[in-house]
């Protein structure tokens, strides 16, 4: 080492001291956090940190919900819709899928598709909830819910005993 200066190893002290602290504390990245280091990270989440909301969703919306996803259904895949017919209406008013789009095509129209609901009238079997539906355009819609989203339909409330 040739001719170091007093400034040259005061330059080599000071850059070789920043890699060694800069070495320390990357090592501590990730060590050492705790969850109350971030509970106040939003200020929109007022604090609170995997908190659970309630929202109570009447028998209406879940009936809107339930007549909303069959119309959209029938629309965009017969053959899904044709599946969510309950098997015993389908065997006592259907031969067959080609019946159903025949009744679909009927009943298709602008007032069918918006998905209103005009009345609603719920029965309780057993531990099976019926929503008795019927649409702006007159249509009987019956949804048969096992459990939330888990319900076959018929329609009409007249072709078989519920």
């Amino acid at each position: 080492m040739k001719n170091l200066t007093i400034k040259d190893i005061i330059i080599l002290v000071f850059i070789v001291a920043v890699f060694v602290i800069l070495l320390i504390e990357s090592s501590k990245i990730g060590k050492d956090i705790k969850i109350s280091d971030y509970a106040n990270y939003d200020s929109k989440y007022t604090g609170a940190v995997n908190q659970i909301s309630y929202i109570k969703i009447s028998d209406y919306d879940i009936a809107q919900k339930y007549l909303a996803d069959f119309v959209n259904t029938v629309q965009n895949n017969r053959e899904e819709a044709y599946k969510l017919i309950d098997d015993y209406y389908k065997k006592k008013t259907f031969n067959n899928i080609s019946d159903f789009n025949k009744k679909m095509d009927i009943i298709n129209s602008k007032v069918f598709l918006d998905a209103n609901i005009v009345s609603l009238s719920i029965k309780y079997n057993k531990k099976i909830k019926y929503f008795f539906i019927k649409d702006a355009a007159g249509n009987i819609f019956v949804f048969k819910e096992k459990n939330i989203m888990d319900y076959t339909v018929y329609l009409d409330a007249t072709s078989v005993d519920l």
